[in-house]
């Protein structure tokens, strides 16, 4: 049975919060609830078997904030690999063949560069760590959920990518805005994403699913395809440091139903939600008739925050930054120096331009050094990029670490293997008249 071929013909019941019972069975706050993996097993399997006889088709493990970074704040950072493993085991053995299993995978808990101190490599070793345990463990797809950074949700896509070849949801938390934290907006989201190869793209927590249906409209206009979605049971109230969510399960699941209009193949519940929540929606969404996904609108160019129609590229305002016709910069890349892209970049920022063009080809060195500068820019400047390079290893580096989908210029020289890195990592070909 195909997670995917499912997915296509009809819609699929995810389960609800887990620790909200693993909370009503003893588990203490500030207590690592994963640990239970390994230390009680049966109470991890009783909740896995309460939203399956309730009605889920797809049960998630218990390791949302299962990585390596989470866990060594409990000294448990040498039992990341044997947690998540059981994870996936226990809710396998729960589903036994009834249920697919979905590996449930959260944000590492720290900010990117500049922000913080995560960095794409460190990300990706510890989404590729933790993917890995998941997948030996017996996932049938992987769940990235509850990011509200696109950067570091690309990333982790990029490292299960590599991890498995298993089908990877990925799906972001919204402000009321229509925003992520870190200001990405719905259509950049598809856009970014789906252009990687991401299978499924959704929205969950936030709030409730009152609240969320703008969100899953704009996903769907974007052409997010079939879509995930699993709101909380309402927003919460706080009391005598209590969190208690007043949404009832029978209006969730009406409310929740309406996704189904917008593409949503997957639906279930996020905080606050309970196997009564799973219940109500499954005989609320029984007899819906699937709506089919609509087509990525294809041709646009991104930083995480910004976007562009290639189309009218012929007509923006770019800035081109090639070390062939700029001495200084050419003088400071050979001496291997990019303290000045600072500078230019906070300069970039406040010019207001549409695209921002990049090509060091002429200065030589590693392959490295493209991604440094790419990388550098990008902390500070939102336009999305193009990118000019005959190197396709040192096209394959900076698109790696690329925040959005950049633009790609084929040039004279190398291009099928340039083509086929832009491919690879969702970049999108442009004319070579760009390039000026």
């Amino acid at each position: 049975m195909s997670f995917l071929k499912e997915i296509e013909k009809r819609i699929l019941v995810h389960d609800g919060s887990k620790g909200y019972l693993l909370q009503k069975m003893g588990l203490k706050g500030g207590e690592c609830g994963e640990l239970w993996n390994l230390t009680n097993q049966d109470a991890v399997r009783e909740v896995h078997r309460a939203y399956l006889e309730a009605g889920s088709d797809v049960l998630q493990t218990n390791t949302f904030p299962g990585n390596r970074i989470h866990l060594e704040r409990f000294g448990l950072g040498d039992k990341t690999y044997e947690i998540n493993y059981w994870g996936a085991r226990l809710a396998k053995e729960v589903a036994g063949g009834r249920a697919f299993v979905s590996a449930s995978i959260g944000p590492a808990g720290l900010l990117f560069e500049p922000l913080g101190d995560l960095t794409f490599e460190n990300a990706y070793e510890v989404y590729y760590e933790q993917v890995k345990a998941l997948a030996d463990g017996g996932a049938d797809i992987i769940n990235f959920e509850t990011f509200t950074d696109l950067t570091e949700l690309r990333t982790a896509f990029l490292a299960a990518r590599d991890a498995s070849d298993l089908p990877v949801i990925c799906s972001l938390a919204f402000e009321n805005n229509g925003r992520t934290l870190m200001g990405t907006d719905a259509f950049i989201a598809v856009t970014v994403l789906k252009s990687l190869g991401v299978d499924m793209i959704g929205v969950n927590c936030s709030f409730g699913p009152e609240h969320m249906t703008g969100i899953v409209e704009s996903m769907y206009k974007a052409g997010g395809g079939f879509l995930s979605v699993k709101p909380n049971a309402g927003l919460p109230s706080v009391s005598d440091n209590v969190v208690t969510y007043n949404e009832s399960p029978d209006h969730f699941a009406e409310l929740s139903s309406a996704f189904v209009n917008y593409g949503a193949r997957l639906i279930g519940g996020c905080c606050g939600t309970t196997p009564d929540f799973i219940r109500a929606l499954k005989e609320r969404i029984s007899h819906l008739e699937p709506v089919p996904g609509q087509e990525r609108k294809a041709g646009y160019i991104t930083s995480d925050v910004k976007h562009i129609d290639v189309a009218y590229l012929d007509d923006a305002n770019i800035y081109r930054l090639d070390a062939a016709i700029d001495p200084a910069v050419s003088e400071a890349l050979e001496k291997n120096d990019i303290s000045w892209t600072e500078e230019a970049a906070l300069d970039l920022a406040a010019e207001g331009y549409d695209a921002i063009l990049v090509n060091v080809d002429s200065v030589g060195g590693d392959t490295g050094l493209l991604a440094n500068v790419i990388d550098r820019l990008q902390w500070y400047v939102k336009d999305p990029f193009i990118i000019q390079t005959d190197n396709a290893a040192a096209l394959e580096s900076a698109l790696k670490i690329y925040r959005g989908t950049a633009g790609v210029v084929l040039n004279d020289r190398s291009d099928d293997e340039i083509r086929k890195v832009a491919e690879k990592y969702g970049g999108v070909i442009i004319s070579r008249s760009i390039a000026g």
